[in-house]
């Protein structure tokens, strides 16, 4: 019996199949299914009006959240306030995933990776900022690990431009996380999702020394972890949002844009935050 030989070099015809429907249909079904979860579910925004007026006002900001988050991070950015986000995404078959994914959100990427083509997507980057004062979102984690350790890209990123690093993180009470090295989080439908942002705003003065860049990883990654671990201590029941600042969000099937809610029920809009945060700007 005469056993059919694969020509060298050539992918088994199952292997492209599954390549193919990943990069030509995933892109669009994990669009969808971010859509389906983030509209059927209720959001608890901690943390978050400073930096939401950023995202209102079109502010630019460089935005740093861990790889194992990046699912819903682009429904948040979109329904949310975010404009003309460009996102470092890897040179690799992830990385064309990622980057269909993002264009369904109508957001741009720049390829690369610390790994590979970083020092040109870091350029593309710093170019887009300057030419459309675009807002940038990076994972300093990505794309293989470790998970939870910062590169230094992020923080050179911010030394090179001036702008701030706003850290961004979630969780939800019904969750997944994947087998991968990072422990993927999958944010299950008809949910509570609490997305959380830093206090404080990073900013890396544009003379900072290889080891000031060091320290400056090191602050990024403790408060990265802090926010994170956070959201997970709520829906464990380890923390509550006492002493938080915070508020609820339902967004629409019908349009693009969130109710906001106060705690005590009271219904305000982007233009009130706007304005409330405009007055603690010194």
């Amino acid at each position: 019996m005469s056993t059919k030989v694969s020509e060298p070099g050539k992918k088994p015809f199952k292997k492209r199949l599954k390549k193919w429907l990943m990069l030509n249909l995933g892109p669009s079904l994990t669009w969808a299914y971010t859509q389906f979860a983030g509209r059927t579910s209720r959001w608890i925004i901690i943390n978050g009006e400073n930096i939401l007026a950023m995202f209102q006002k079109g502010e630019p900001y460089i935005a740093a959240l861990w790889h194992n988050r990046a699912l819903m991070m682009p429904f948040i950015f979109q329904t949310h306030g975010g404009k003309n986000v460009v996102v470092m995404v890897s040179a690799s078959e992830d990385g064309i995933f990622t980057q269909r994914v993002l264009r369904r959100f109508g957001y741009s990427s720049a390829v690369g990776s610390s790994t590979r083509g970083g020092k040109e997507a870091f350029q593309e980057m710093i170019k887009a900022y300057k030419k459309q004062q675009v807002a940038m979102a990076i994972t300093p984690d990505g794309p293989r690990g470790p998970s939870e350790l910062v590169k230094p890209g992020v923080v050179l990123l911010a030394k090179e431009t001036g702008l701030p690093i706003v850290l961004v993180s979630y969780y939800a009470k019904k969750v997944k996380r994947l087998k991968s090295w990072d422990r993927f989080v999958i944010v299950w439908p008809f949910n509570t999702i609490a997305a959380i942002g830093s206090k404080e705003h990073i900013y890396v003065p544009s003379n900072a020394t290889n080891e000031e860049i060091e320290s400056y990883c090191k602050k990024v990654e403790d408060e990265m972890k802090r926010i994170s671990n956070f959201v997970e201590d709520y829906f464990a029941g380890k923390v509550t949002l006492e002493g938080q600042s915070y508020f609820y969000s339902r967004v629409s099937f019908f349009w693009r844009g969130s109710k906001w809610s106060r705690p005590d029920g009271t219904v305000f809009t982007a233009e009130d935050m706007v304005k409330e945060e405009s007055k603690h700007v010194p």
